[in-house]
């Protein structure tokens, strides 16, 4: 989902629904280097007659090369590098509906008509 049609759904959700809540979060993964930001996630939660939604849209570098690093000596395990791009960006959408108090369940996209 581009930038400009997620400025807008937050918009809608504002106007639309109760109890929103728009947070955002950094993806951290472990690599040999300790923690490292691989991205954002932002958090649109809200409340509507249908129960409590969750909305978490990731925004990570796109990955323009992989480079695999073998090594037949032993105790020397392989590894794996990345080149991520500096300007290009990717976004994944996932949608949850509140299951009891602070469980989610993923929904399913033939599923989505649950949340409007």
């Amino acid at each position: 989902m581009q930038d400009d049609k997620w400025n807008m759904l937050i918009e809608h959700a504002k106007k639309s629904f109760k109890d929103v809540d728009l947070k955002i979060e950094d993806l951290l993964a472990e690599t040999a280097d300790g923690l490292v930001k691989q991205g954002t996630q932002e958090i649109l939660e809200f409340t509507n007659d249908k129960g409590r939604f969750r909305l978490i849209r990731e925004t990570k570098p796109v990955v323009l090369e992989k480079k695999m690093h073998y090594s037949h000596r032993q105790g020397d395990s392989a590894r794996t590098e990345y080149v991520f791009s500096d300007t290009e960006k990717t976004h994944k959408m996932r949608f949850f509906k509140e299951d009891g108090y602070d469980e989610w369940k993923e929904l399913e996209a033939d599923n989505l008509t649950d949340i409007f």
